[in-house]
Parts: C-alpha cells; structure tokens; sequence
C-alpha cells in the first residue's frame, strides 16, 4: 500500500487523528530514552496527547506514563 493510500484511509474515518509535529512534542522526545529516533517522536507524540500506544514492542512498556495496548 502507497503512502498516498494509508492517508486516504486515515482521512476516510473519524477512529484515526494525523497529529502535527509541535515544538512541545520535540522538547518531549528530548526526555525520552530511546534508541530510534521514530519510534521516540511517536512516544512523545502519546506521552504529550495522554492517549495509549498501540504496539507489539516490547520496549516501549520500559517507558515512563505510557500506556501500551497490545493483545
């Protein structure tokens, strides 16, 4: 699936919200102990929001006022 194809499917629903970098987000990822960068900006991105991460890595449970969800 392209990238243009992911975006019209987020853009098709009300259960998806694409959120803008924001300064604040960086500052957070700064506090952040993460070895990749991506996966550091999407867990600021919750930690700053207050929403759960869903994911299967394990790792990001390591992390401090983040909730994973994954069954």
């Amino acid at each position: 699936m392209s990238l243009t194809n992911t975006i019209d499917k987020i853009n098709s629903t009300t259960n998806y919200t694409i959120i803008d970098l924001t300064p604040e987000i960086l500052i957070a990822a700064e506090t952040i102990e993460f070895k990749e960068l991506h996966d550091r900006l999407i867990l600021a991105t919750a930690k700053w929001l207050n929403v759960p991460v869903i994911s299967s890595d394990k790792l990001f449970e390591r992390v401090d006022d983040i909730e994973v969800i994954w069954d």
